[in-house]
């Protein structure tokens, strides 16, 4: 197993927070995800938080939530396994794609 921790593009829309991208690009290069080998999810020290910013506000989370998926994708005739990992900053809020590319990363490669 190679850490990667780089960040990656979703380039399939999420449904929900619960789903795995179908594809995504790593370094210039599309993978296609032909299987879901297993998903996880590492809970962050929700009770360490950082100094609230104005006195509505209860802090920003420093270690938030993370949740993984461990796929089979290929790139044309290679294929490999990934762990495939999405900060979870905010489970109150709804899938936004234009954040949701923010916060998805290539957290590990299995040769």
């Amino acid at each position: 197993m190679r850490r990667i921790d780089e960040s990656i593009e979703s380039l399939t829309p999420v449904a929900s927070d619960s789903t795995a991208p179908l594809a995504f690009r790593w370094r210039g290069r599309r993978y296609v995800v032909g299987a879901v080998l297993a998903h996880w999810v590492e809970t962050g020290a929700w009770w360490r938080r950082a100094a609230p910013q104005s006195t509505s506000g209860s802090g920003e989370v420093l270690d938030p939530e993370r949740w993984l998926w461990r796929v089979e994708a290929c790139r044309g005739a290679q294929t490999g396994v990934f762990d495939l990992c999405r900060v979870v900053e905010d489970r109150s809020d709804e899938p936004n794609p234009d954040r949701d590319l923010k916060h998805w990363s290539l957290h590990a490669i299995y040769d």
